[in-house]
């Protein structure tokens, strides 16, 4: 019983080094190249906001929120406790630059209120931001915001990547 199982071990070692053989062998006619994946950036803007997971952008900055939390009473831990009539809103966003030269804290988006226009929400980061970011690479930050109570609605609030009416996203499904 015991040169069987020796056997048929044996017969399944060298098996699995031909395979593994045949998987690393290269072939001849095939030439290696950097692809970069299919990026489709949604149309947006404060009116008419992108999905969480869909990614948005304008000026050669893109994010795309993974989630948010409205409010978010735990920031408080990280952050401390919000100005007296504010809660803490946060977005956890990947976020993308086309130039050199930026850090997270030069793209750090801006939350906005579709409920009110001359609210623009100044991102906190609960993390270090002064790393230098490469184009065309994804970072993850976790952003939070100061919001006044009146306006912490999810279904109001839309992050943005910059000053104007574009590349926005909702921070909730």
């Amino acid at each position: 019983m015991r040169s069987r199982s020796t056997a048929v071990l044996s017969l399944l070692a060298v098996s699995g080094l031909l395979l593994a053989g045949c998987a690393s062998t290269p072939s001849s006619d095939a030439t290696p190249e950097k692809t970069t994946p299919a990026v489709s950036v949604v149309d947006s803007s404060i009116t008419d906001p992108a999905a969480v997971g869909e990614r948005v952008g304008a000026d050669g900055l893109q994010l795309e929120v993974w989630s948010g939390i409205v409010p978010d009473e735990a920031a408080a831990g990280a952050l401390g406790d919000p100005d007296e009539g504010t809660q803490w809103v946060t977005a956890n966003v990947a976020q993308w630059v086309s130039d050199k030269g930026l850090t997270g804290a030069d793209v750090a988006p801006v939350l906005r209120s579709t409920a009110d226009d001359s609210f623009e929400g100044v991102a906190v980061p609960q993390q270090n931001v002064d790393v230098e970011m490469k184009p065309d690479t994804s970072y993850t930050y976790v952003w939070s915001y100061a919001v006044p109570e009146a306006l912490v609605d999810p279904s109001t609030l839309v992050i943005c990547v910059g000053d104007g009416d574009e590349g926005c996203s909702t921070l909730t499904k």
